[in-house]
């Protein structure tokens, strides 16, 4: 019975944001733009408690590459490439904004952390080129299965299975699987026994 009323629930706001989704994942595929995708994760991102954790997995599920419907994202936090793939299980906290990534299954990731594009979104290197104009190139970070990240981490850098990374901790190097890394930058303090 329990398991009805929550299909019957989703399938609820899954109607509810299927104009959204449409939309969004129309005007990427004919346009190219992320626009519409972006604005309304944001919008989405503002709705609290249980409409909000239904509306964003159903909206994501049906615009990003790859992503669960039962997606838990919490409140203000929102997803900014449609590119981006996310495993089953994946829970993420309050106030964190997740780039080009891939996300493994069972990742949990608390709030207020950052998964950019990679570490050099942005070309600097013509200092008479107009910052407004600079080339943006976007990698994909990807963070293992059974990865915890920490709160105010920030994340540019792959993050092998099964890791932890300590809360503020800034990821510019890669993490292998089965590590534990905090600081800034990150380093391995610990690795976690298979």
């Amino acid at each position: 019975m329990k398991r009805l009323i929550k299909m019957t629930v989703i399938a609820f706001f899954y109607i509810l944001m299927l104009p959204f989704g449409i939309s969004a994942k129309l005007t990427y595929k004919l346009f190219g733009s992320h626009v519409l995708f972006s604005m309304f994760g944001e919008f989405l991102s503002l709705i609290p408690s249980f409409p909000g954790y239904f509306s964003r997995g159903c909206y994501y599920q049906m615009t990003l590459a790859k992503a669960d419907v039962e997606l838990f994202l919490a409140f203000g936090s929102y997803i900014s490439k449609i590119e981006t793939k996310i495993g089953k299980g994946v829970g993420i906290g309050g106030h964190s904004i997740i780039g080009l990534a891939e996300i493994g299954d069972n990742t949990v990731i608390a709030n207020f952390v950052s998964i950019l594009s990679g570490s050099r979104q942005h070309n600097f290197d013509d200092p008479n080129a107009s910052i407004a104009d600079s080339n943006n190139h976007f990698n994909k970070m990807i963070v293992g299965s059974d990865v915890f990240i920490g709160d105010q981490s920030v994340v540019m850098a792959n993050i092998g299975d099964k890791s932890i990374i300590g809360a503020g901790s800034i990821v510019v190097k890669e993490i292998p699987p089965y590590s534990i890394a905090v600081g800034n930058p990150a380093k391995v303090v610990k690795e976690r026994t298979k």
